[in-house]
């Protein structure tokens, strides 16, 4: 796919891009995949490194690499032109925002209003919504240049059972770069994209496991955040009571700071409306990067947990909370939580019924008239007479177009409430019964039940298994609006441990003859 997309650059920009043997790691001094945003801060303040470069560099890397790993739905023609409008407001001493001239990719179901927001769908192909989300029109005020969309599994994850992560009837099939296997969760291109350097950060979305799952298969850092810190309107939705936007980046100072772009109280969409005084001053997370966090810290794990991991990947486990216990952390084993996992499953019944109705809310209210789609009944219908990319099957569709589409009915109530009561029980009855300040686990191991909850979780790489192709990450689970304190454990850790290591080092097959 990334033949035709490149047709969107600038010829110039295409001629650059298809040297032979180029090495695209580097710009302005910095390396793009250990740089953080606060460094591209710094050079481009200084002017050791412009917009244009930057965003030229994040172009070379896409053709260079993501051929081979099909992450990028759709690249903004207009990239270079926003990149060179921020250096000259930077030169006439206007530039604005914490991310300004910052590049950032977003997943293909986040709107954008002068590009395609398709969630992988082929009956959607095309689609230019009326509005951005607000987490655009958040980003974007922040300064930063949305340099395109990535391939998700196709509307979250929510076509058929049979369908495999990062597949999509429009995209075809994401790639992890570790191991040319799978990208795991739908924001699989958010994952791929924030590994592989492709702008300083993506913006993915979660229901259940799509924030934490890539991260963790990709080896970055995720924030799945409380259920209503981002506002989700303008996002295409899956079931809008577990839904949340939430940064995938390379390393949790990022990750700090794309919060703080897209937190905030949003008075259209109701479930914001929790977070009011819940955020830090000005919404910045960065203040909670303290690198001794851990000290003094009790962490909860369960020792269920470690016996469920085969020898390779509880070696990584062991080594994780021996990093956290010589940071000052006070390990305390619990398997409280372990025995209430399945209570995240609950989530999966409110999911057909919300979905129809969510969908067919924002295919009226979000997308133009003349779109040959205007019902989930509509896609199905069309899906049916283009069987051909829809190799998997699509009963998760029919299965929700077959539910009432009501959220207001009685039984869509019920599943919804013993889903997130069930999870937030689970949780917080842990978390008091030992006096836990977080909950650590080995990869995404509790998503279902922090998303029944609604509560917060990152993840941060931790290590490798099969020779170093299969990244493990270790994460950080607490209560609502509880962020600051999971940042803070989780750059502690990072900080002390340092174990991710970049795909192009761990697969050298991604780097083109004459590239070491």
């Amino acid at each position: 796919l990334l033949v035709p997309l490149l047709l969107h650059l600038e010829p110039a920009a295409s001629a650059r891009l298809t040297q032979p043997g180029d090495c695209v790691g580097r710009v302005g001094g910095l390396d793009l995949q250990t740089a953080t945003i606060a460094e591209l801060r710094t050079a481009l303040a200084s002017g050791r490194l412009t917009s244009e470069e930057l965003v030229d560099a994040y172009l070379d890397r896409i053709n260079a690499y993501d051929p081979k790993l099909n992450s990028m739905r759709h690249l903004n023609p207009h990239a270079l032109d926003e990149a060179r409008r921020m250096d000259a407001l930077r030169a006439a001493g206007k530039a604005h925002g914490a991310l300004f001239g910052i590049p950032i990719l977003l997943k293909d179901n986040v709107n954008t209003k002068d590009m395609p927001t398709t969630a992988g769908s082929q009956a959607l192909r095309g689609s230019i919504p009326l509005n951005d989300a607000v987490i655009t029109k958040k980003l974007e005020g922040a300064g930063a240049i949305v340099l395109g969309k990535l391939n998700l599994s196709e509307f979250a994850g929510w076509v058929d059972l049979r369908m495999p992560p990062g597949y999509s009837s429009l995209g075809g099939q994401v790639v992890n770069p570790y191991n040319y296997g799978d990208p795991s969760g739908s924001s699989a291109g958010s994952g791929v994209a924030a590994t592989m350097a492709f702008a300083a950060a993506t913006i993915g979305t979660e229901t259940s496991g799509s924030i934490l799952s890539p991260s963790n298969a990709n080896s970055a850092v995720g924030i799945k955040p409380t259920t209503g810190l981002a506002s989700r309107r303008g996002i295409l939705p899956l079931a809008p009571s577990f839904d949340t936007p939430g940064p995938i980046v390379r390393n949790v100072s990022d990750a700090a700071a794309i919060l703080s772009a897209i937190a905030g109280v949003d008075k259209k969409d109701p479930r914001t409306l929790d977070a009011k005084g819940q955020m830090p001053p000005h919404h910045d997370y960065t203040r909670f990067l303290d690198d001794g966090a851990l000290k003094g810290a009790r962490i909860g794990y369960s020792e269920q947990d470690r016996e469920d991991l085969n020898s390779e990947e509880r070696a990584v486990f062991d080594r994780a909370l021996k990093d956290l216990k010589r940071e000052g952390a006070t390990l305390v084993t619990t398997d409280t939580h372990y025995w209430s996992e399945w209570v995240g499953l609950v989530e999966i019944a409110a999911v057909p019924n919300e979905f129809k109705t969510s969908l067919n809310e924002y295919l009226a209210e979000q997308t133009k008239k003349s779109l040959r789609v205007h019902t989930l009944g509509e896609i199905v219908q069309y899906n049916e007479g283009h069987p051909k990319k829809m190799k998997y099957g699509q009963t998760l569709l029919q299965g929700s177009d077959a539910t009432l589409g009501n959220m207001d009915e009685p039984t869509a109530i019920a599943n919804r409430t013993a889903a997130i009561e069930g999870a937030r029980l689970a949780i917080d009855t842990t978390l008091a019964a030992d006096e836990l300040d977080a909950i650590a686990a080995p990869g995404p191991t509790y998503a279902n039940l922090s998303a029944s909850a609604g509560y917060p979780t990152v993840i941060v790489p931790a290590g490798y298994t099969n020779g170093g192709r299969d990244p493990l990450g270790l994460s950080f689970l607490a209560s609502a609006f509880d962020e600051p304190q999971l940042i803070s454990f989780a750059f502690d850790y990072e900080q002390a441990s340092q174990r991710r290591v970049p795909p192009t080092e761990a697969n050298p097959d991604l780097l083109d003859k004459g590239c070491g």
